[in-house]
């Protein structure tokens, strides 16, 4: 899919007042998931952040053993990544911040939509694995995180 087949999905969710809409190509091997929320404000419902996998270990560093235990949590789609709601405010989280089940870890906006990314469980931050304002793929690893 092309920046344009998005638009015309995009406007297809704004034509009928859709919050989500999932898009699978088989053929092509290919699927797309788009969220919305108010015009003005972020989304409440936000896409869950994804920890790593069993089968995809997080490796140690060798200067630090505690975060042998780490995980990531990453970019549930393509966007923007944002650490603060708006510029020039505070960051939603700082490496070491303990945050709890539910608390917003960052904003991905994603075609014009802001997205809240919210702690799946309590946790430490280790590590912020992404810069203010940078472009993120689906998958890329924002945080590296230790369950509390």
């Amino acid at each position: 899919m092309d920046l344009d087949d998005l638009r015309e999905l995009a406007d297809f969710m704004a034509e009928y007042d859709l919050t989500e809409l999932a898009v699978k190509d088989t053929e092509h091997g290919r699927s797309v998931r788009m969220r919305r929320g108010p015009e003005q404000a972020p989304s409440p419902s936000p896409p869950a952040p994804t920890p790593v996998a069993p089968d995809d270990p997080v490796p140690p560093d060798p200067a630090d053993d505690d975060d042998a235990e780490a995980e990531l949590i990453r970019a549930p789609m393509v966007g923007t990544f944002y650490r603060a709601p708006r510029p020039g405010d505070d960051s939603f989280v700082e490496a070491g911040s303990a945050v709890s089940e539910g608390d917003v870890l960052c904003v991905v906006e994603a075609m014009k939509l802001m997205n809240l990314i919210e702690a799946e469980y309590a946790c430490e931050i280790v590590e912020i694995l992404v810069d203010n304002a940078a472009a993120v793929e689906y998958g890329e690893p924002l945080f590296r995180i230790r369950r509390r």
